[in-house]
């Protein structure tokens, strides 16, 4: 069982396309609640969850997908709330937004997503953050990400 960390409402609540497709996520990871011997469902645990990671980049979908679903306002708002993940988080929630969405999000540029409709809104722990992946990849940067 995973619990929530406490910025992650502030994340999906950024807009109605992250509260709705992370619902739907985690309705699909609990399923159908187990039934006792007497056929009574038991009750859905609500911190029974998917891991961070793989919460994090089933939302980067939303941001890759279609990025014209949320507003400008609605995608830097979400991606402040993981900027400042990246700058005051703990270690674990840091590593979660890393390897769950900004990988995620340069595995969907590399699979023909244009990233630079949302590099300005990434802050700059975020872009520091896919520069050492790319690094660490062995994969060179583009000009434009390493001039901001």
């Amino acid at each position: 069982m995973m619990s929530t960390p406490p910025w992650w409402r502030e994340f999906v609540g950024a807009g109605r396309v992250l509260a709705d497709r992370d619902r739907e996520a985690v309705a699909e990871w609990q399923d159908e609640p187990e039934a006792d011997e007497y056929g009574v469902p038991a009750e859905v645990d609500e911190n029974d969850v998917p891991p961070l990671t793989v919460r994090l980049g089933n939302l980067t979908q939303a941001f890759t997908e279609d990025p014209s679903a949320m507003s400008p306002q609605e995608r830097r708002n979400a991606l402040d709330v993981l900027e400042r993940v990246q700058a005051t988080g703990t270690q674990e929630d840091r590593t979660a937004v890393v390897t769950g969405f900004l990988e995620a999000l340069l595995i969907a540029a590399d699979q023909g997503f244009d990233l630079r409709v949302l590099w300005g809104d990434l802050g700059p722990e975020s872009r520091s953050a896919c520069l050492a992946l790319n690094e660490f990849w062995g994969i060179e940067s583009p000009g434009w990400m390493r001039a901001s």
